[in-house]
Parts: structure tokens; sequence; C-alpha cells
């Protein structure tokens, strides 16, 4: 019986630690993003996720997927123990807060209700 709490939720938005190499091929995959399709505790090991790219990564990585293709194994998705993943901040937030970081700080405090329209 395992009590420690599961990091990640399904449909999450996760990215691959820095440092972190693909098994089968040796690439790093540090900064891939995907969604958190599935979750399962294994003892003396912990959590691990099941991830779905998302279409950014797997339009960046097309040299790997002729190389999955070619050995049959799953390119969209990929298993990751939890300490090599982090929660990924929205798109939609990051592009408020780079847009916000442009503005002059009094602007800033007008344009949250932009964005929530926008």
């Amino acid at each position: 019986m395992h009590l420690v709490k599961h990091k990640f939720s399904i449909a999450d938005t996760v990215i691959v630690n820095h440092g972190m190499i693909d098994p089968d091929f040796g690439q790093d995959i540090s900064g891939w993003v995907g969604a958190v399709e599935g979750c399962c505790f294994v003892e003396g090991t912990g959590y691990i996720y099941k991830v779905r790219w998302s279409k950014e990564t797997l339009n960046e990585s097309r040299v790997l997927r002729v190389s999955c293709e070619e050995r049959g194994i799953d390119f969209e998705t990929m298993q990751l123990f939890e300490s090599e993943l982090s929660l990924h901040s929205s798109v939609r937030g990051q592009r408020f807060i780079d847009q916000c970081l442009h503005l002059p700080r009094r602007k800033r405090a007008c344009s949250y209700g932009d964005f929530l329209i926008g």
C-alpha cells in the first residue's frame, strides 16, 4: 500500500526536466512538453506517468519519429518517472506574462482585464 500522493493529475501539462535522456535512443528530451494521460504506482519505484506529447514537441522531433517507427515504438507517448517531470505553466498564462512584461508598470495593472476578455 502506498501513502504518497501523486504529483500530477490526468490532463496536466508537464515538461521533461533538464538533462533527461530518452532511454531507447540516448537523445536529450529535456523541455519536451505533453499531457499526462495515465498514472500508476510501482512499489519501490514510485509513480510512473504516461505522457502524450504536444503537437509542437512531435513536430520538432521528426528524426526521433523515424527511429521509433523503424523499431515499432510508439512515438506519441512515453512513460516517465515523476522525478523526470515538472508541471508546465499554461501557454495562455505564459503569453499573458510575456505581454505584461513589455508594458509600463501602470499599464500592467489594467491589462489583466483585457487578457480575460481577449
